[in-house]
């Protein structure tokens, strides 16, 4: 009986849990390259299930500027992976946007990104972290 009751409590809750579409895109779209900030940048997206805004520049992994969620991690373009634990291990990750305990969670790398010549808008600022919060020795020296 507390199997039951435990399926119908906690179904409903993954069943809800999905990314905040509006501030996925939100993100998105104030990433700028600091070169040319008047220009589009372009992204490709590996995860079709994601329902993406149409006014982000879409295009092949071959031209893309800005890789989202690959499957392979050992590709040269900045990333933006699926979870803290990838943007931790790949270097070449510039951001992750995953979800925890229902809610969508976005960081962005400053270091990262000035490396790889991008900047986020004032309004994105938010979910900026620095490349020392990634390392445990950082926190303890804080």
């Amino acid at each position: 009986m507390k199997k039951i009751i435990t399926i119908f409590i906690i179904l409903p809750l993954f069943l809800s849990a999905g990314f905040d579409m509006s501030k996925v895109n939100l993100v998105l779209s104030s990433i700028k390259s600091a070169k040319a900030p008047s220009s589009h940048l372009k992204f490709y997206n590996n995860n079709r299930i994601l329902n993406l805004n149409k006014e982000l520049n879409f295009t092949s992994s071959k031209f893309a500027d800005i890789i989202l969620f690959p499957k392979r991690k050992n590709i040269k373009k900045p990333l933006i992976v699926d979870s803290y634990k990838a943007l931790k291990r790949y270097k070449n990750s510039i951001g992750a946007i995953y979800i925890k305990k229902g809610r969508t969670q976005i960081v962005f790398v400053k270091e990262r990104l000035e490396k790889n010549g991008l900047k986020l808008k004032k309004i994105a600022n938010k979910y900026l972290i620095k490349e020392c919060t990634l390392q445990a020795i950082c926190l303890l020296l804080k």
